[in-house]
C-alpha cells in the first residue's frame, strides 16, 4: 500500500476583478495616497500710503495758509501809514483824515464806503471817494461843494448852491454870481433867513438856458417878495414878474413876444406880469 503525499492546494488570494473587495481596496489606496490641495495663505494687509500722504499734505497746506493769512492780517505790512487827499481847497485836510479814521487799520478789512460816508458828512464836502493804495496807503478824492450865488435879506447875505440850499462852507461863486434880494418883512425873518429854493432854481435855469441872451436883455437884479415871487429887474426894458417856475416855457415865450411888440410899437411899459397865464398884465 502506497502512501501518497497529500497535495496542498494553494488558494488564489488575488481578488477577482470586479469584486467589491477589490473596489474598496482601490478606493482606500486612492484615498490614502491622494495629495490634498494646499490651503491658501492669508491675504497680506494693504497700507494706503498714498492716501495717507495726500491727506497729510492737505492738512499741512491748510495750516500754512491759515498761519500765513493770520500773519498777513496781524502784521504791519499792510496797515495804513499814508493818507493822500486831493481836491480840497476850503475843507481842512486834517479834518478829512480824521473823519476817514483809517490810520493804522488793515488794508484788507477797512470799509471804504463807511469812510467815504463819514467824510461826506463834513461841511463843504459834496462827495468823497476812498481807494486802497497798496501796500500801506489810501487815497481820498474829495469833491467840495460849489457856491452858485447869494441870497440876501435884511443886509445879511448867505451863499447858496444851484438848488437853493444854504452853504456853510463851500468854494465861492464866480465873481459875477447873482444875488437874489429878499424884500422880507421883519416878521418873516424872525426865525432867520428863509431861502426860497424854487426862486433860486428858476434864476439858475434862466441863466443856464441862455434865456437872457436870446431875449436881448441884461438883468441888473433879482428881487423876491413873499406875495409875488421873483421879479427880474432889467435896464432899458420892462421888468418881468415870473412869480414861480410854473409854466416856465410859456412865460419865457410870452416875454419874448411882448418885448418884440413893445419895440415895434414904441410903447412904454415898466413891468410885465407873467404870473396869470394868458392874462398878461402890462404896467
Amino acid at each position: 500500500m502506497q502512501l501518497r503525499r497529500p497535495s496542498i492546494l494553494q488558494r488564489d488570494n488575488r481578488s477577482r476583478a470586479g469584486s467589491k473587495r477589490a473596489a474598496r481596496r482601490t478606493r482606500d489606496a486612492a484615498t490614502r495616497f491622494e495629495l490634498g490641495r494646499a490651503a491658501a495663505p492669508p491675504p497680506k494687509r494693504h497700507i494706503p500710503w498714498g492716501r495717507w500722504f495726500r491727506g497729510a499734505a492737505a492738512v499741512t497746506l491748510l495750516g500754512a495758509l491759515v498761519y500765513g493769512a493770520t500773519w498777513f492780517y496781524l502784521s504791519d505790512t499792510v496797515r495804513v501809514r499814508q493818507v493822500a487827499i486831493t481836491g480840497v481847497e476850503v475843507v481842512d485836510p486834517y479834518a478829512v483824515a480824521a473823519a476817514a479814521d483809517l490810520d493804522a487799520r488793515s488794508l484788507v478789512t477797512i470799509d471804504l464806503d463807511s469812510a467815504a460816508a463819514r467824510i461826506e458828512g463834513l461841511p463843504g464836502v459834496a462827495s468823497a471817494t476812498v481807494e486802497r493804495d497798496w501796500p500801506q496807503g489810501v487815497s481820498i478824492a474829495v469833491e467840495e461843494q460849489q457856491g452858485w450865488g447869494y441870497w440876501q435879506a435884511a443886509g445879511r447875505r448867505i451863499m447858496v448852491d444851484g438848488d437853493g440850499e444854504p452853504l456853510v462852507l463851500a468854494r465861492p461863486p464866480a465873481s459875477d454870481a447873482p444875488t437874489i434880494i429878499d424884500i422880507a418883512a421883519p416878521a418873516d425873518l424872525a426865525g432867520g433867513v428863509d431861502v426860497d429854493t424854487d426862486t433860486v432854481q428858476l434864476v439858475a435855469r434862466l441863466l443856464e438856458d441862455g434865456a437872457f441872451s436870446e431875449l436881448g436883455v441884461d438883468p441888473s437884479g433879482y428881487v423876491f417878495r413873499r406875495d409875488r415871487g421873483l421879479t427880474v429887474v432889467v435896464d432899458d426894458a420892462p421888468d418881468a414878474v415870473f412869480g414861480d417856475s410854473t409854466n416856465y416855457t410859456f412865460k419865457v415865450s410870452t416875454w419874448s413876444a411882448l418885448l418884440d411888440q413893445l419895440a415895434a410899437e414904441e410903447l412904454f411899459v415898466a413891468e410885465i406880469d407873467l404870473r396869470f397865464g394868458r392874462n398878461v398884465v402890462l404896467r
